[in-house]
Order: structure tokens, then C-alpha cells, then sequence
């Protein structure tokens, strides 16, 4: 397995236990926690988003494909 492909699989189990956890902090009403971890996963999205797509979304007008 390639160094990209074993990175992914440990960030995708980790991102299936933020949702486990987003569903629980639904469950317990917690707002705010929920809005702080919003606000962190919109950063870290930011961050992991190829430079082409970041690109085309800053230049309206511009498809996405």
C-alpha cells in the first residue's frame, strides 16, 4: 500500500468516528460543540481541498467540475 493510500485509510476511519461523534452531540442538543466542530471540519476542508478546486472557487464565473 502507497504512503497516500495508507494516509487516506486512517483519515477516513477517523472521519467516520467524528460522525459517530457529531450523531451522539446531536442526540445530546449540543449546540455549541457542534458549532465548534462545524467551524474546525470547514478548516480542515479548506486545507484539504486540491489547489485547482480552490482555485476556480475564488474566480466567479468559473465552473466546478
Amino acid at each position: 500500500m502507497s504512503s497516500a493510500k495508507h494516509l487516506y485509510s486512517i483519515a477516513d476511519n477517523h472521519a467516520q468516528t467524528v460522525r459517530v461523534c457529531i450523531d451522539r452531540l446531536h442526540q445530546l442538543h449540543a449546540k455549541q460543540q457542534l458549532k465548534r466542530l462545524a467551524e474546525t471540519l470547514q478548516k480542515l476542508a479548506t486545507e484539504a481541498a486540491p489547489a485547482d478546486v480552490e482555485k476556480s472557487k475564488r474566480q466567479p464565473g468559473r465552473s466546478q467540475s
